[in-house]
């Protein structure tokens, strides 16, 4: 928010750090705060216009940490912002890929790239990314359902909801505050 209030950046504060006991909870919730604002309630938003608009959406969380963070991105880093991609495009199976063969489990690796790239090419195909033998991707709908991507997937609904309507109620505020400060 370029033109958030005190007010708001109070809340926000108060929201993710207020009762945090130490640095590491701080830090987690100005990370958390950061990528909520910046990607995750965006994204639903999105998501949401899409669906109530008519259109099928099929939305993801993905949460896997690639073995390539491992000591360059610091441990309480999960799963990161564009991560997925080095699965969609198979970069455990690419010949000399140092990261992913010192893997410890790299036949899961690759067994795991494959199945996003399954995801991937279906939905690239026909709209849907479903198909057989993988877990169901729900659509997203009213009951907000969508598929956490990990080693394993499953589907689950209303991703952070708590979070996400703390920050449409924000949003909304601002909005109207922006509004009355411009009609003056």
């Amino acid at each position: 928010f370029q033109d958030a209030t005190s007010e708001a950046v109070d809340r926000v504060y108060s929201e993710y750090i207020g009762n945090a006991k130490n640095r590491a909870e701080v830090r987690d919730g100005l990370l958390d705060a950061l990528g909520d604002s910046f990607f995750v309630f965006p994204a639903i938003e999105v998501a949401r216009y899409h669906r109530d608009a008519g259109n099928p959406v099929y939305f993801y969380e993905f949460q896997h940490r690639p073995s390539s963070a491992a000591g360059v991105v610091p441990e309480f880093v999960k799963a990161d912002h564009a991560d997925e991609l080095a699965f969609v495009f198979g970069k455990p199976f690419l010949a000399g890929d140092v990261s992913m063969l010192t893997e410890v489990f790299l036949l899961k690796h690759l067994y795991y790239s494959r199945t996003v790239m399954r995801y991937w090419a279906n939905f690239a195909r026909n709209g849907n990314p479903n198909g057989e033998g993988l877990v169901h991707w729900p659509q997203y709908d009213l009951d907000e359902e969508y598929l956490e991507i990990d080693l394993t997937q499953k589907a689950a609904k209303k991703l952070k909801e708590r979070k996400m309507e703390f920050w449409t109620q924000l949003t909304k505020e601002v909005m109207n505050e922006r509004r009355v400060h411009t009609d003056l």
